[in-house]
């Protein structure tokens, strides 16, 4: 059980939560509703662009994954040589105090993990990169 303090406007509540399943496993996402529109659900790794200084020919290498935002890496879910299902979490950051998981954009073998714990990252900053498809 843990407790905590939620402040809604002015108003603080204490509230107790029951910790059912720690998130140091696997990570499975949260399914959000259907209603929502498809980019919306997808991940947002494609998207990052590259630092600049970095040659990117001809768009995004399906190879690395990057950060979408700057901020604390608080958790790898992944490890050289580990192979990894698509949309499977490959870490967690910590940015503005929340916690967003960046998920694999395929399936496949990791070559290299480029972060650790407490490690700042800033916007296209290299998190993992996979070993390329044959």
């Amino acid at each position: 059980m843990k407790k905590l303090r939620v402040t809604i406007g002015e108003k603080v509540y204490e509230v107790t939560v029951e910790v059912l399943e720690d998130d140091e496993g696997r990570v499975s996402p949260t399914p959000l509703p259907a209603s929502l529109p498809r980019q919306v659900a997808s991940p947002v790794y494609a998207a990052v662009p590259a630092p600049s200084g970095t040659p990117s020919a001809g768009g995004p290498d399906p190879d690395v994954v990057r950060s979408p935002m700057s901020g604390i890496v608080q958790k790898v879910f992944v490890h050289a040589e580990s192979r990894v299902e698509l949309n499977a979490p490959v870490v967690m950051l910590d940015a503005m105090k929340m916690d967003t998981y960046i998920y694999a954009p395929r399936a496949g073998s990791i070559a290299e993990v480029c972060v650790t714990p407490g490690e700042p990252v800033q916007v296209g900053g290299l998190l993992v990169r996979f070993h390329p498809v044959a």
